[in-house]
């Protein structure tokens, strides 16, 4: 058991570091904005925002690890996070108890629950607490927060993550946030192949692609694709959603690899998976998301943007 840590400090005095200013982690990190904000990203541009807002700007991980009650990061992998932690010049070693970490990473649960254990012996709490709904969630404070911890340390934090968004909800222990952000985005990406798929098939069938999606949107067969990416992304004709196609491997990956542990088939995912992974091998790791659509106007000769 980790203590709960009943002496950090009030929200206005505690310092809070931020680790990882992505696509992602920059409008997380932007609704923490205050004199008590320290962020690192590797790449020194991502900085100039926060100290033009009154943030400080740290010159490495290790300010943040010796300066901060609590560390957010918000990096693309677990395995990215383990050697933030842990790495030769990993952050760890000048942690000190009663500090919390806080993984905002859509990670893996199991990884998770092991730096949670390392951590633990050191007196340092980790919980996850992984995102879904996008930069523009995040920046309108509007994004899931999915967290998995103690219950009392989440009441305890919970001020500092209402400052980002309006829905934090509380997971289970340790794990269960990544495992819920994993489960979701393998549900994104079946309903996103799903959703092109039918939208195909209507324009086809001869509707005009912007009356399909906007009659859908308000249908049962409604979901994010209908009300965000086909809208904002594709039917616009921008084709960029901020989130790239390798993070979706990574993440409906996780998902079926947990089902493989748990020895459960899920025939819908594995279809949608493979469908991400003849996309990828059309347009590369890099590609946005939005560029699946490209693959069902090839399919299905429906020509869904502009």
């Amino acid at each position: 058991m980790t203590h709960t840590h009943s002496h950090i400090l009030p929200q206005q005095k505690t310092q809070i570091g931020f680790i990882g200013l992505g696509n992602m982690g920059s409008p997380l990190a932007m609704r923490l904005l205050s004199p008590s904000l320290m962020v690192f990203d590797s790449k020194k541009k991502q900085l100039a925002p926060f100290i033009e807002g009154g943030a400080i700007g740290a010159g490495n991980v290790l300010d943040i690890a010796r300066a901060c009650d609590i560390i957010f990061a918000c990096l693309p992998t677990s395995a990215v996070t383990e050697a933030v932690l842990f790495a030769t010049n990993g952050i760890a070693a000048d942690l000190k108890p009663g500090q919390v970490f806080v993984d905002m990473t859509s990670g893996d649960p199991a990884i998770s629950r092991s730096q949670a254990a390392r951590l633990a012996k050191i007196g340092v709490t980790f919980i996850d607490a992984p995102v879904s709904g996008g930069p523009r969630g995040a920046s309108e404070g509007k994004i899931a927060i999915m967290v998995g911890g103690e219950a009392p340390l989440y009441e305890q934090l919970l001020p500092i993550f209402k400052r980002i968004s309006s829905n934090v909800f509380h997971a289970g222990p340790i794990g269960a946030g990544h495992a819920l952000k994993a489960g979701n985005n393998l549900l994104n990406l079946i309903c996103r192949m799903a959703s092109f798929e039918v939208v195909s098939l209507l324009i086809n069938a001869g509707v005009d692609a912007n009356k399909a999606v906007d009659i859908l949107q308000k249908s049962s067969g409604r979901n994010y694709t209908t009300e965000i990416t086909l809208p904002d992304n594709i039917l616009t004709g921008k084709m960029n959603q901020g989130f790239s196609m390798a993070l979706m491997e990574k993440d409906a990956g996780l998902a079926l690899s947990m089902a493989a542990t748990l020895a459960q088939s899920l025939p819908l995912g594995k279809t949608a998976f493979a469908a991400l992974q003849d996309a990828i091998k059309v347009h590369g790791n890099s590609a946005d998301m939005s560029l699946v659509a490209i693959e069902y106007e090839k399919k299905t000769g429906a020509r869904i943007r502009p």
